[in-house]
């Protein structure tokens, strides 16, 4: 989208990877050009005959274990799996991300070679045959291309700095690993490290990456503050995921059948002002294990408390057709929040609910940030990975919900809140109102009906006569 000038606007993360992808390159080159002009011939013959002397079985065995990732099946599979399971687990984008950087890999790094032409060190005593040519080192490049897009993917989460030191070490044990073995010269390796490097950065920089801002971007709207990236590497949050019986709604449990057909509905105690407040920054959506309840059944019972006009969508297992704590519920609801045929990025949600293994473990297995609702004040697990935030009431919902999207809350009057109190006490009241008057007027339909049933037999029997027996003729007839 241009901007307000008519220049084309650059998002500052695509900037980033940009210069990340232009320090890459401008890497790479160097070393080719001193490679071109024998700059590093000395040092190289030295580094290679010193490994050529210190060749150890166990090394030279893991050496060669590392030489065959690259064999014509073992690489396909290793690919196929990584791809797939990021796919598999919503990462669509992630998965081609991926798939794209290593293929760039693989059909940059021959042609680079045939136009440098440079020839490997003799076979000395690895077991392994060299490449036709040297430069830059395949091997490297692809590990190196493939371990900086895994690094860029799990930068965003909890994994980044061990995902990063893992990609680290292992580009650089490949590296070494062609040395080591007498088919590359160093400058080889470090002109892949640094071509691998700089195709996964270019390839982030141009592949559209699918975000609510960017999607706000393409349809001229201006992202919203909750939906904007905090500034820390975390997202923001555009999608808040509530639990229904006992977060929103009451639920002991005791009473069967839809919550739309019992006797009495009663909403949290808090339930109206923390959605009022909210709905104001993010999108609602019920999410609910109710397998008797389609999607309708729960917003006839949400409007009974008068809550369902700040829901924007319900998703249910009756209608999912699993439950929450698995994958496969929280999927669907992703997928159902998400645009273009893509799921909603995980991190973007939030998940709020009383269930630690329903609502919180299931949402952070799926990847989302999560809130436990905490009423009775119980003691979270010990073995359980602790929720990102905890509330014992839900009018401290609205804030602790700010601060994992990175939003300030603006200071609100006495006066304000007082009238945001009243305005939730006037929507409850109405909706018991309604209520209400449901019931009255169910009862005086099952009165007249009941009425009308006794009327019949009463209006088909004539009085009896003088004589003390009833006549055959109707009361009025002839």
């Amino acid at each position: 989208m241009p901007a307000a000038d008519g220049r084309p606007r650059v998002r500052p993360q695509r900037r980033a990877f940009l210069i990340a992808a232009g320090g890459g390159l401008a890497a790479f080159l160097l070393v080719a050009v001193l490679v071109r002009a024998g700059a590093f011939d000395g040092v190289d013959q030295s580094i290679v005959n010193l490994f050529a002397d210190h060749r150890q079985g166990p090394f030279t065995g893991f050496a060669l274990a590392l030489d065959r990732l690259d064999s014509w099946w073992l690489l396909p599979l290793l690919i196929v799996a990584l791809v797939g399971g990021l796919w598999w687990s919503g990462r669509m984008m992630q998965a081609l991300y991926l798939a794209v950087t290593v293929g760039a890999a693989l059909v940059l790094n021959p042609l680079l070679k045939l136009a440098f032409q440079r020839r490997p060190p003799g076979p000395g005593s690895a077991a392994t045959d060299a490449a036709a040519y040297a430069f830059p080192s395949g091997h490297t490049t692809t590990a190196a291309a493939a371990a900086t897009a895994l690094a860029v993917i799990f930068w965003p989460t909890r994994w980044r700095w061990p995902m990063l030191a893992a990609a680290v070490v292992f580009s650089l044990t490949m590296a070494v690993s062609r040395v080591y073995l007498g088919v590359h010269w160093p400058s080889d390796v470090a002109g892949g490290l640094a071509l691998g490097f700089t195709i996964a950065a270019a390839v982030r920089a141009v592949l559209p990456w699918p975000s609510p801002e960017e999607a706000a971007d393409a349809k001229g709207e201006q992202p919203s503050a909750a939906g904007a990236d905090r500034g820390d590497g975390s997202p923001g949050i555009d999608v808040v995921f509530l639990d229904w019986g006992n977060t929103l709604m009451v639920d002991n449990g005791m009473r069967e059948g839809p919550m739309k057909d019992w006797a009495t509905v009663e909403a949290e105690p808090g339930a109206q002002e923390a959605l009022l407040h909210l709905h104001a920054r993010y999108r609602l959506v019920v999410a609910t294990n109710a397998d008797d309840s389609p999607a309708y059944f729960v917003r006839l019972a949400l409007a009974r408390v008068a809550l369902d006009d700040h829901i924007d969508d319900v998703v249910t297992s009756a209608e999912v057709g699993d439950r929450k704590p698995n994958y496969a519920f929280f999927r669907a609801a992703l997928l159902r929040e998400g645009e273009r045929g893509l799921p909603l990025d995980p991190r973007r949600a939030v998940m709020v609910g009383d269930g630690t293994t329903n609502d919180i473990a299931g949402a952070q297995r799926a990847g989302m940030r999560t809130i436990w609702y905490n009423p009775t004040k119980r003691r979270y697990p010990a073995d359980a990975q602790p929720p990102d935030a905890v509330v014992k009431r839900l009018a401290d919902l609205p804030a602790a919900v700010d601060r994992l999207a990175g939003v300030t809350a603006p200071k609100r009057s006495r006066r304000e809140r007082r009238a945001d109190a009243d305005a939730a006490a006037t929507a409850a009241a109405a909706a018991a109102a309604r209520d209400l008057r449901a019931a009255t007027l169910a009862e005086d339909s099952a009165a007249s009906a009941a009425a009308a049933v006794g009327a019949v037999p009463a209006a088909t029997a004539a009085p009896p006569d003088a004589s003390g027996t009833r006549s055959a003729t109707p009361p009025g007839g002839d």
